[in-house]
């Protein structure tokens, strides 16, 4: 090596020593603001949802971090909505966590105070979103500035992390707010039991016409089946009606107003004796549906209720508060001389609405058919909501009356008549499915009093959209045991203007 390499090396090794330093200490600078924006972002995890009361409704509202922006509306226990609104990425949520009905009653006033609040919902929610959003900031602060303090233990590096995750969540949220879009709801997604909500609103316009009209037309309607089941009282098999005691089954009214309507006025005009619901009362069993019962009840005629998968804890106990009404938890009652049997779903003690398994109705049937064997005397009905907990009641009680599958039938099975009413509230939510309308239906009974022996059954069945209804009689015979159909006659009507 000549000393003029030697002089030439002395003179830029400095040089390459202070290049390489700069590096390292700009990888490091880049390391620590990557690090405490990363941690700044997923410190959103870490903010607690916001509380915010308008009026009846109470709610609460969150930002966390997503891959996708997007809004989720959370209506338990329905189900969510949600929608790609934002190109940010973080998610906004919203959820409903209570409806006071005393107040939503309040809401029909002239002078309503919480009609008042509902209309000046903007100053409640924006000022707690400004308080979310001094959350959000105050803990994008402190996780960034403690992730650079922890790299370098230094107040100043702390002090440039804490500006880092405050700038983080500012440009998240400046993005969300800068590039919100709420006609992306036009095209929501669902899930829980909201997926029904796309049926429900790809209705047309002359359908939702049909069903005003509906519900407007419910007495006519109603007049025109008591002037059909009047000529149907004229048949030779009709028994008399002092002998005879007349049972009402519904089932499945799944908070429907027409249904509500259409009991009162079977109830009223066709002398009914007493009435059996067999469950699925509400949609969902929740505090929101609580007032639906009192639309319709109490009637001056007994009512017999149990509960079905739908119906909840809540559901029970707002039954069993109302007067006129008996509530059978497996249990025996005696009315107008009929022991009847009641026996609720086993989804109605939670507020989850699915059903059962087959394994656990399995269990069911066998522990209602053991609780009916030692009853004395036998039961002349059973209420059940769902068949599968009848499966074993044939040929152990008379008659069987159920509902759950919104599809109306009798049945018979070794002497005994298995009853399923269908869907007094025509499904409600599910009044669309792939097989066409659900609609609305029940069932009256025709009971013998001495001996107690079933006589006959009127089925009838109306269905909203198409204004047509139809009656249908099934008469037993005479004979123990012995069932056939005597006579069958059917009304049916396309009501006009």
């Amino acid at each position: 090596m000549t000393p003029e390499t030697i002089k030439d090396c002395a003179v830029r090794s400095p040089a390459r020593r202070i290049a390489g330093s700069w590096f390292i200490h700009l990888f490091f600078t880049f390391f620590t603001i990557a690090a405490a924006a990363i941690a700044a972002y997923y410190s959103l995890i870490l903010v607690s949802p916001t509380d915010v009361t308008v009026g009846p409704v109470r709610a609460e509202f969150s930002l966390k971090p997503g891959l996708h922006g997007k809004t989720v509306v959370d209506l338990p226990p329905a189900g969510t909505i949600e929608a790609d609104t934002h190109s940010s990425p973080a998610i906004v949520n919203f959820s409903l966590k209570e409806i006071s009905v005393n107040e939503v009653d309040d809401l029909i006033g002239v002078d309503s105070q919480a009609r008042a609040q509902l209309e000046n919902w903007r100053e409640p929610v924006g000022r707690e979103a400004g308080t979310l959003i001094v959350k959000v900031a105050l803990v994008a602060m402190l996780t960034g500035g403690a992730v650079a303090w922890l790299l370098h233990r230094r107040w100043r590096w702390a002090l440039a992390g804490m500006a880092t995750g405050l700038a983080t969540v500012l440009a998240v949220g400046g993005l969300a707010y800068g590039t919100y879009n709420m006609n992306a709801f036009s095209e929501p997604r669902y899930s829980g039991s909201l997926t029904y909500a796309p049926e429900v609103l790809a209705f047309s316009q002359e359908t939702l016409a049909n069903l005003d009209e509906y519900e407007n037309r419910v007495p006519e309607i109603a007049d025109s089946l008591y002037r059909t089941i009047s000529e149907l009282h004229q048949l030779p098999q009709t028994p008399p009606e002092e002998d005879t005691i007349r049972v009402l089954h519904i089932s499945d009214m799944h908070s429907s107003s027409d249904a509500a309507k259409l009991v009162k006025t079977v109830v009223d005009r066709y002398n009914i004796d007493f009435i059996i619901d067999t469950g699925d009362l509400t949609e969902f069993g929740t505090s929101f549906e609580i007032k639906y019962p009192s639309t319709y009840l109490p009637l001056l005629k007994p009512y017999v209720w149990i509960g079905g998968n739908h119906d909840s804890p809540l559901v029970t106990r707002t039954m069993q508060s109302i007067p006129g009404v008996t509530v059978l938890d497996s249990q025996f009652e005696q009315i107008d001389g009929i022991i009847v049997g009641g026996f609720p779903d086993p989804g109605s003690r939670s507020l989850n609405p699915q059903p059962a398994s087959d394994a656990e109705m399995a269990s069911e049937a066998a522990r209602i058919a053991g609780l009916v064997d030692v009853q004395k005397p036998r039961p002349f009905i059973v209420a059940v909501h769902d068949p599968k907990a009848s499966a074993l009641l044939n040929g152990r009680v008379p008659v069987v009356v159920d509902g759950h599958t919104h599809r109306q039938g009798i049945t018979v099975e070794n002497g005994t008549v298995f009853l399923d009413a269908g869907s007094t509230g025509g499904g409600n939510l599910r009044s669309i499915n792939h097989d066409g309308e659900t609609p609305s239906s029940l069932q009256v009974l025709y009971i013998r009093k001495e001996p107690l022996k079933l006589v006959a059954v009127d089925t009838v069945i109306i269905y909203r959209f198409s204004q047509e209804f139809s009656v249908t009689r099934r008469v037993f015979a005479a004979d123990e045991g012995l069932i056939r159909d005597l006579e069958l006659r059917e009304a049916a009507a396309v009501l006009s203007g």
